[in-house]
């Protein structure tokens, strides 16, 4: 499911500043499920969620792909069903130039975030119409919490590239699996929290105490995460199994 999925007939594809760009079909349909309830006020909102999804996701696998530019690596970018990938961009053998194209996905959308929050600023509220505020709530939602959730530990998030580089930069022999189960853990744990909040009746206690997990929710942030955690369990099985010498040949290489 975290892999490049294979090309069809309705593929999007276009350049964008020099870097090849593919949108699979099911990014369009995914985005529409994930937005479905926006079409409960008209179908031009639901048309501004996915706008925003799109927008945003691009940007966010751009922000990788210069950065792996700046370091030599050339990437190009695929928009599917779970979100994009930059392929190509970390393909380097320098640890921190690695770790620094991962940090540079988020930048862009903190960035979108920071000057949509700026505009609303200056912008006269009482002539703002309710579909351009949809549009920055959810410029809001998507750059900002799923820039931040994308930075947790967990594989193949880009946090959970970050910590396996780390890991096996401070845990030389364990390092992969270290991380391995810190995604398991962290991905479990945030899988639990969102189908508490989905089905609780009332907040749960936690929210109280970090207001931002109660945006961790739906059907689909459940079935995400509970993916990721078992395929980081399923990594987890095939990194035990390696041989020592395997393990020490990546060392050389990395």
């Amino acid at each position: 499911m975290f892999f490049e999925p294979n090309r069809t007939q309705f593929d999007l594809t276009f350049r964008l500043f020099g870097v090849d760009v593919r949108v699979h079909p099911l990014f369009w349909l995914m985005s529409v499920i994930m937005g479905w309830n926006a079409l409960a006020s008209g179908f031009e909102y639901l048309a501004i969620w996915v706008a925003c999804v799109f927008v945003s996701i691009l940007i966010h696998e751009l922000g990788h792909v210069m950065m792996g530019r700046l370091f030599g690596a050339r990437g190009q970018i695929v928009l599917y069903s779970f979100g994009g990938l930059a392929i190509g961009s970390s393909a380097l053998r320098n640890r921190w130039q690695r770790i620094a194209v991962y940090f540079a996905g988020p930048v862009p959308g903190f960035l979108l975030f920071g000057f949509v929050w700026w505009g609303t600023r200056h912008l006269d509220r009482a002539a703002m119409t309710p579909l351009l505020r949809s549009a920055i709530w959810d410029l809001f939602g998507i750059n900002l919490f799923w820039g931040l959730l994308n930075l947790v530990p967990v594989w193949p998030l880009d946090g959970g590239q970050i910590s396996r580089d780390l890991c096996d930069w401070l845990i030389r022999e364990k390092g992969t699996s270290v991380s391995l189960g810190i995604s398991i853990v962290v991905a479990g744990l945030l899988a639990l929290i969102a189908l508490v909040n989905t089905y609780a009746e009332q907040p749960p206690s936690y929210v109280r105490m970090v207001p931002w997990l109660d945006a961790l929710r739906g059907g689909y942030m459940v079935l995400l995460f509970a993916c990721l955690a078992f395929n980081s369990y399923q990594l987890l099985q095939v990194e035990s199994r390696r041989r020592p010498w395997d393990r020490e040949w990546d060392y050389w290489d990395r």
